[in-house]
């Protein structure tokens, strides 16, 4: 099976270099496509066999968000005409199989319709509280406190066929997606605090700066809202890890399957998972997923 992953940066060169080790290493170097958002710095020194496309950027554009993940739509579209499955997620998502017995390969092999997949989403945060316990290249799993279940990360994210993901890839437009539950998004954003620091800062910064008055905000729809508070967020999200209740990893993840069949809702023409009315549970990534990412 011939697969493809896709992904879309901005000054992200930490997680990059992890993303391609990554994925590099499961479906070789050629078959990625990195789309710089304005900013290539360093990125062509760092790419090896990787593809790179440069598109312009904004700083005042407030629907940014919705513009690239149209833009995201068409480019794993159109690499469908040429690919197997393409893969299209955030820099810092990695897709990992959840059974010690099922390769990433067979995950996507046993595939059998041509429909989008979604994949149940996990947050993973750091066991080193100065965030510096991962370096580019070294495995994350040893190095977490723990991972907890996010129906918001439970995405849309691989295509046979041409489609098209909502904003952020949290739901996919017209066709309603399968649930794959032999992969899991794990969602790394806060596997190193130094540079969710500096990423928290960049957002809030293009959150304030992009609407100049609270008139023209609530006139825009409050765009980038939740970025104006970022590292608040950051903070609530830590906090909300250590006081959700403990599970096994093979519990935990019983329990988001049952959530995500509970979850499913469409809005219009999208499909995608609820965030509320759930019981979250956090647990210790299992020592054979050590070995994987």
């Amino acid at each position: 099976m011939k697969i493809a992953a896709v992904t879309m940066v901005y000054k992200d060169n930490w997680f990059l270099g992890c993303w391609l080790e990554y994925y590099g290493n499961l479906i070789g170097q050629e078959n990625l496509y990195v789309v710089a958002h304005g900013d290539k710095t360093g990125l062509p020194e760092m790419l090896g066999d990787a593809h790179l496309i440069a598109v312009p950027r904004d700083p005042n554009d407030v629907y940014f968000d919705r513009r690239r993940w149209g833009f995201l739509s068409q480019y794993a579209s159109a690499l469908t005409g040429y690919y197997d499955a393409v893969i299209c997620l955030d820099v810092d998502e990695f897709l990992v199989p959840t059974d010690p017995e099922v390769s990433f390969e067979d995950a996507l092999d046993w595939m059998d319709s041509d429909a989008p997949r979604c994949v149940p989403g996990f947050e993973v945060f750091a066991e080193d509280s100065s965030g510096e316990a991962v370096d580019a290249g070294a495995r994350f799993a040893p190095n977490m406190e723990g991972a907890v279940f996010s129906p918001f990360y439970s995405k849309s994210c691989i295509i046979q066929k041409p489609g098209a993901f909502s904003d952020g890839a949290h739901g996919m437009m017209d066709e309603k997606p399968e649930l794959l539950t032999d992969l899991a998004l794990i969602h790394l954003r806060f596997a190193n605090l130094k540079e969710l620091e500096r990423r928290n800062s960049v957002r809030e910064d293009m959150a304030w700066g992009s609407i100049e008055s609270w008139d023209e905000f609530q006139s825009e729809g409050k765009p980038l809202a939740t970025w104006r508070r970022a590292d608040q967020r950051s903070r609530q999200a830590f906090r909300g890890f250590r006081k959700t209740p403990e599970a096994s990893w093979d519990d935990m993840f019983a329990s988001a399957l049952a959530d995500l069949d509970r979850l499913r809702v469409r809005r219009g023409n999208v499909h995608k998972f609820l965030n509320k009315n759930f019981q979250p549970y956090r647990a210790k990534l299992p020592e054979w997923m050590h070995e994987l990412f």
